[in-house]
């Protein structure tokens, strides 16, 4: 895997520039960040079993509420088990939702995930977040950046469209602009072309409101007992 180094010397072999190493590495940071909101890319997931019974449940160190894009839960024994998403909900009053669903809201620190006909024991949850890029530092130019090797050529054309946007160099900005669009137009189209990562039915119809992610989320009153 290329090094941050790999990467600014390739960046330097194309486009001559007087510009410190300290400066592209911000520019990189940058352009990661970026890359990392057009890419929509998965962390590792957090898991963590139910116990039978039990709804509320504490929101696992390292989980950042606003960064998490789904949760799903084991729905029976089999080998391999299948797993269904829980729908989010937003802890309010404005409507009521049945609990011949799954939903889960966050109270302070704890999630309450409603299961039909109540939690059993030993159940996985899976909790998937946006992934977040880990800065570049010019300290450890030998380790590799956070974006996977099949985007590091999108995240040398946006250092280099940066450099030449700081050089007021018209015609090499527009040339790197254009390569850098163009890959990222084909991106978008592959990643509209996977499968879906659920292959069951979701619920497409309009709700209350939509969150950070795109998805539509419903509003409630918690009540003690379902």
């Amino acid at each position: 895997m290329a090094t941050v180094l790999d990467l600014l010397n390739d960046i330097n072999l194309r486009y001559r520039n007087s510009f410190t190493t300290e400066q592209k590495i911000v520019w990189m940071n940058e352009e990661q960040r970026e890359l990392f909101e057009i890419l929509q890319l998965d962390s590792v997931p957090f898991s963590f079993s139910t116990v039978a019974g039990n709804y509320l449940y504490p929101i696992p160190n390292g989980v950042e509420k606003d960064r998490i894009k789904v949760m799903t839960i084991q729905v029976n024994d089999g080998n391999p088990p299948d797993f269904t998403e829980i729908d989010y909900i937003e802890n309010d009053n404005r409507q009521f939702v049945p609990y011949a669903q799954y939903w889960y809201t966050i109270l302070e620190d704890n999630f309450y995930i409603n299961v039909p006909g109540g939690p059993l024991d030993n159940r996985l949850i899976y909790i998937y977040l946006d992934q977040q890029p880990e800065d570049i530092s010019s300290s450890n130019l030998s380790a590799g950046p956070s974006v996977p090797v099949r985007y590091q050529e999108i995240l040398k054309l946006g250092v280099l469209k940066r450099i030449a946007a700081a050089r007021k160099d018209v015609v090499m900005y527009n040339n790197y602009l254009s390569e850098y669009e163009n890959k990222i137009s084909e991106l978008e189209i592959k990643m509209k072309l996977q499968q879906p990562e659920f292959d069951y039915p979701v619920d497409t119809l309009p709700r209350m409101n939509r969150s950070r992610t795109g998805r539509f989320v419903r509003y409630i009153t918690i009540n003690s007992t379902p």
